[in-house]
């Protein structure tokens, strides 16, 4: 008689790919960006993520052994290692990088809580000590006061080179106002197409722009992420920089530079590689709404036109801080929506 030793889900299947899978894809998406880093000969901040990966490794190695029955999250520790690599300026010490990685991410296991009872980002509780400790060799905020007055704050930063331009870039940008933009009427000035492709800047997480953006369409076309909180945290930040950001500098109502504050200062990055990590985010729909305005609105009030270092950590410290009172809210409506479903039974078996 033949045995069958094979076991097998069918016929179930996952709503989502398993948590391996989606670390993995997210992995493989920010290989390009590793790819352009070494193209662009940017080999401090290759050496800078070589250091806190292992950090982030042997964080997980020395946890591992601690809790003998628990199995590593490898893939996770990957992942959370390039991140923060991702988010250090190239010229930050590499010791001071690996240990402030190595001693963040042990005390995180155990102050806040593991992967799935985790309400702090570990990328981000990371970079904030990193700029506590070093702020020095963070770059200082770029958008000097008297740019912000002006109605199209990117490109006068651009004609001033204090936002580098690429050399091919007035050779790109004249191809494509010929070939796409004239069937459109209209046009691009020189310098956006280095804003898109590589800004230029010390922190490898605000450089590849155009990069991201097709990472985030790949993810989303897996369902590796979801688009609910990227979605409302950009949206809701651009809004309030649109109409909102000249005001504070004396400027009109309405002409912020949307461009610079999405293309700068990692908000895209951000968006779709750290603002929704495992075990931060409520589960909820109307939860992940919520979760996203707020970080918008952290964001325009901690970022600004988007140029700041760290701003986008500290956005994302503070939505992580409402997170639990979000999930404890979804928790006290799922109890009484399963107490209502459930009352007409109660009443049935008392009567009887």
């Amino acid at each position: 008689m033949k045995k069958n030793n094979i076991v097998t889900l069918r016929p179930f299947c996952y709503i989502r790919p398993s948590l391996d899978t989606m670390t993995a894809g997210v992995i493989a998406v920010l290989v390009p960006q590793i790819v352009m880093l070494f193209v662009t000969d940017s080999y401090r901040s290759l050496i800078l993520l070589g250091c806190t990966t292992a950090a982030s490794v042997l964080a997980e190695c020395i946890d591992a052994a601690a809790l003998r029955h628990k199995r590593g999250d490898w893939n996770v520790a990957l992942l959370q290692g390039l991140l923060i690599g991702m988010f250090l300026p190239a010229s930050y010490p590499f010791a001071s990088a690996f240990f402030i990685a190595l001693c963040t991410l042990l005390v995180a296991k155990y102050a806040f809580g593991g992967l799935a009872g985790s309400w702090i980002n570990p990328v981000a509780a990371v970079i904030i000590i990193a700029y506590f400790v070093g702020a020095v060799w963070f770059p200082a905020y770029s958008v000097p006061a008297g740019y912000l007055q002006t109605r199209n704050v990117s490109l006068a930063l651009i004609q001033d080179g204090v936002i580098p331009t690429l050399p091919a870039d007035s050779s790109v940008t004249a191809f494509l106002n010929e070939t796409v933009f004239a069937f459109l009427g209209t046009s691009i000035p020189d310098g956006y197409v280095s804003l898109l492709w590589d800004s230029g800047a010390a922190v490898p997480a605000f450089r590849f722009n155009i990069l991201t953006l097709i990472a985030s369409l790949v993810l989303f076309s897996f369902r590796m992420l979801h688009w609910v909180v990227p979605a409302c945290y950009v949206a809701v930040y651009a809004v309030l920089v649109k109409f909102f950001c000249p005001v504070f500098a004396g400027g009109t109502v309405g002409e912020g530079d949307i461009l610079l504050s999405v293309l700068s200062g990692g908000t895209l990055f951000t968006a779709f590689f750290v603002l929704s990590w495992f075990g931060t985010t409520p589960l909820s729909p109307g939860g992940k709404v919520f979760y996203g305005v707020f970080a918008g609105v952290a964001s325009f009030f901690i970022s600004g036109y988007g140029m700041s270092p760290v701003g986008a950590m500290f956005t994302v410290l503070s939505a992580n801080m409402i997170s639990p009172v979000i999930q404890l809210c979804e928790r006290m409506r799922s109890k009484a929506t399963l107490y209502a479903k459930q009352l007409p039974k109660i009443e049935k078996i008392r009567k009887s």
